[in-house]
């Protein structure tokens, strides 16, 4: 059917966009490569407990993207979610209380209080400064303010990044960070509070969106690759399954990390290389080792801690069962551990099991009983791309774009493209900026094909 939208990818940017163009009653068909839907997000059983493919949370809760989303769509409360508030730091055999808001920095025990007035000349001006005003910053990295500052304060933004952006404060846009100040000051009406689903799995989200995809008249395609998007005389005309399958369209949506798609879904002459070098500076990595554990009592009640200091391997504790009970068997509790590593660590089992004896070092040496209760451990490692990019001049409005300049009906959304933010807020935030540019598409092709008919 010639006026299907097709989009290729099921994880949080793809069902967004097939959720808002079916709520306007427009008729969608998703092809995905996976037997589920998720994308990155997409969550696994183990042993009786909902293991999620790395730590997934959904920032400043009720004002982020996803939740916009589906508040958009009228299905807000499909999704159950828990807030998750109980976070503390860990440093010189202390935990610090982690600040909710703008006053608790006058009570923040883990930075001196000299530096504490230090910090909040440093903030405060960010919290209300303009979205326009962080732009500005985008090409500066977070450590030109952080490199003067004395070490406790530094450890302070070590542990807040990774928290907001999972990973460390070189790796990060000054731009970007105010703007999550920004987002999270109420005094603007953001949170700092952040949100899982309470039935555990964070691949809940895109589960919900994909019922209301179908619900509403739309297709979804699992275990469905994509050879080819074609394009002829700079229109699309629909995408070729690696079955061979011809499926006609006038509006594709690519899901798909941007880099990735330009150089597997097209013909080497569809984009110049001036473009595809553009493109090509978003493919950035993170590597990551995380490691679940299973233990056999609660050794903290706390939802998150964060060891804080260049001693500790492990950089982030998240106590899941604590966030969401319904992810373990009862009597059972589900921890995990992460750290960022360099990326040839993900391909050797020597050095990730080294880097997870580490972290169970750090855990034990926080919780003496960890060890005596542990049932099992199950260790994760990869490359993070695209979801982690937020490095000066690769974030908000200089990523990929949404669409090309001479290529009509074809549209890209994920969060390698423009949107501010990481991981699945910036995938939904990136298809909420697109949907009025797909929208006029359809109706200016509607149009044409009225004139057309009436000639």
């Amino acid at each position: 059917m010639k006026d299907e939208v097709i989009i290729i990818g099921a994880g949080v940017s793809g069902l967004s966009s097939a959720a808002l163009l079916v709520k306007e009653k427009i008729p969608v068909r998703i092809f995905e490569k996976s037997p589920k839907v998720g994308g990155r997000t997409t969550s696994t059983s183990y042993k009786g407990h909902i293991l999620d493919n790395g730590f997934h949370i959904m920032p400043f809760y009720k004002t982020s993207a996803v939740y916009k989303v589906l508040e958009e769509i009228g299905i807000v409360s499909d999704l159950k979610l828990s807030i998750v508030d109980d976070i503390t730091f860990f440093q010189e055999k202390k935990f610090h209380k982690y600040p909710k808001g703008i006053l608790d920095f006058f009570q923040l025990s883990i930075v001196p209080m000299k530096s504490r007035l230090k910090l909040l000349r440093i903030l405060l001006p960010m919290a209300f400064t303009s979205m326009e005003k962080a732009q500005e910053l985008d090409s500066k990295s977070l450590t030109e303010i952080t490199k003067a500052m004395d070490e406790k304060t530094r450890s302070f933004f070590d542990a807040v990044c990774m928290l907001a952006f999972a990973d460390t404060p070189d790796h990060v846009s000054l731009g970007e960070f105010v703007r999550t100040i920004i987002r999270a000051n109420p005094f603007k009406g953001g949170t700092s509070e952040f949100g899982y689903p309470s039935e555990g799995g964070y691949d809940k989200i895109s589960k919900i969106l994909e019922e209301y995809v179908k619900n509403n008249g739309g297709i979804v395609n699992l275990s469905t690759p994509i050879k080819k998007i074609v394009i002829q005389n700079n229109y699309v005309k629909g995408v070729v399954l690696e079955s061979g399958e011809f499926f006609p369209s006038n509006c594709v949506i690519v899901s798909n990390p941007a880099y990735i798609a330009v150089k597997k879904f097209f013909d080497d002459e569809v984009f110049d290389k001036k473009f595809l070098s553009k493109v090509e500076k978003l493919n950035k990595t993170t590597s990551v080792i995380e490691v679940h554990f299973c233990l056999s009592k609660k050794i903290d009640s706390r939802q998150i801690v964060f060891p804080v200091g260049s001693s500790y391997t492990a950089k982030g504790v998240f106590f899941i069962t604590n966030i969401a009970p319904s992810v373990s068997p009862k009597g059972e509790h589900l921890v995990m551990a992460g750290t960022p590593v360099p990326s040839e660590y993900t391909d050797n089992p020597q050095m990730i099991r080294e880097v997870v004896d580490r972290m169970k070092a750090d855990i034990s040496q926080i919780y003496p009983d960890f060890k005596e209760n542990l049932l099992w451990e199950k260790p994760m490692a990869w490359k993070l791309v695209e979801a982690v990019v937020k490095e000066p001049g690769l974030v908000w409005k200089q990523k990929m774009p949404h669409n090309i300049e001479g290529i009509k009906g074809l549209f890209f959304v994920g969060d390698s493209t423009i949107s501010y933010g990481i991981g699945t807020d910036s995938a939904a935030h990136s298809s909420m900026l697109c949907h009025p540019k797909i929208i006029n598409h359809l109706k200016e092709k509607s149009e044409q094909e009225i004139q057309i008919k009436q000639n």
